[in-house]
Order: C-alpha cells, then structure tokens, then sequence
C-alpha cells in the first residue's frame, strides 16, 4: 500500500506505537526498545528474523539506544508485531510522554561512579512503563551517566543523573536538536537513590502540571525561573 493512501489518523497511530514512515517510500521504520541499550543474543537473532521476514534485512540503533527494523510494508506491520510479542519485545519510543531512557556503560567501565545498567532499568520500569499512558506538554527525556566524563550528555536532557563522588548529580532542563539548552545542576548532591528517584519523579510530575502545550521542560524552567522549579524538586 502507496503512504498516500494511508490516512492521517492512521499514520498517527502507528507513529505513536513506534513506526515512522520513511520518506518518499510506501514502507516504515519499528522502533524496538532495548531498556538501557543492552540485547541479549536471544533478541539479536529476534531483530534478525524480523528484519529478514518482515522488513528489508537491515536493523540501525537511534541515538536513545533503540533498535530500528527498517522497511517494512504497512502490510507487514502486524505480523511485526505478532512477532516481536511473541518474543518478549516492544515498539515504541514516539510521542509526547517519557522517553526510552539512555545510559553509558557506567556499570562496567572503570570510571564508573554508579550502575548505570541498573539504574536505567529502574527509570525504565517507573517512568517509560509507569507513566506510558500520562500525556505530557512534549517529550520527555532522561539520561543516566556513570561519571563527569559525560559520554551520553546528561546534561543535554530534560532529566540527566551522573555519577559523582558521593552520590547523584541531577542537571534538569537540557535538550539537543535546531535548538540546544545545556541543563544546569541542582545545588545538592543526591546521595540515596531512592530520593534521585523521586526527585525524577517531581521533575515529571511538575512538567506535567506545569508545561505548556509544545514547549520543553527547559522553556517551562525559563518561564517559571529555576530557582522556583529547584526548591520543588528539593522539598523533603
């Protein structure tokens, strides 16, 4: 089936679960999620069947660590799906809401100050699966780094956790794209994971009531002044 013969609710629909219509072709990208970044040799050869019996061969990564199946037919698009199910894997990763999270290989590098792995599964499970069906003002994005080397840019997402000597450095209100915005720190080191949990949580929350329609966290910071969004986000 032509792109043009499919309609626009439709092409929301399947934006919203995970497939992007590649320009000028009648076929889609899947977004296939991968948690923190890390397959198993399992999945591997899922995504290999997949793109061999419903897309055009090939798998590329996105730079928030999902796996893309590209090519594949509209027709093909349950089968996908089935498929995928079948194996323990989801599409997904679009829209206005939290995003798969990221991560660096913090848990076994040796600058590491933190599980990255394991900390990113959890944001994961709370965030991305808890707050899947919550509508936000815009994406949504959280990193986790595992030092100051900062090789995935926490400081470059809306919510990015690095590892630091003593504890959790929180940097709130960043993005990368046409514009860019480098997130700035709290003022307190987080030293228990639970409360840099909740703070992630606030920091969502807070967006959610807070936010305008279209606009990121970092302009809902701008409008409302970082002071005011920090002294929330640290509340006992």
């Amino acid at each position: 089936m032509a792109s043009s013969a499919i309609s626009p609710d439709e092409m929301k629909r399947l934006k919203g679960m995970g497939f992007i219509n590649n320009k000028g072709t009648d076929n889609f990208s899947a977004r296939v999620l991968t948690v923190n970044g890390k397959l198993t040799s399992g999945q591997l050869l899922t995504l290999s069947r997949a793109a061999e019996n419903y897309g055009d061969g090939h798998v590329v990564f996105t730079n928030r660590l999902s796996a893309e199946v590209t090519g594949i037919p509209y027709e093909k698009i349950e089968g996908f799906l089935e498929y995928l199910h079948e194996n323990g894997m989801e599409t997904g990763g679009t829209g206005n809401r939290v995003r798969p999270i990221v991560c660096c290989k913090g848990t076994t590098c040796k600058f590491g100050l933190l599980d990255s792995y394991a900390i990113a599964e959890e944001l994961h499970k709370r965030f991305y699966i808890g707050y899947h069906d919550v509508p936000l003002p815009h994406k949504f994005k959280i990193a986790v780094g595992g030092c100051p080397n900062s090789c995935i840019k926490p400081d470059l997402n809306d919510v990015g956790i690095m590892g630091w000597k003593n504890g959790y450095r929180i940097f709130i209100g960043g993005r990368w794209g046409k514009q860019h915005t480098v997130g700035r720190p709290l003022g307190r080191i987080i030293t228990d994971q639970e409360e840099m949990m909740k703070i992630v949580e606030r920091a969502l929350l807070f967006f959610k009531d807070q936010g305008k329609p279209g606009e990121r966290f970092c302009m809902t910071i701008e409008r409302l002044g970082f002071e005011t969004v920090e002294q929330f986000l640290l509340q006992e």
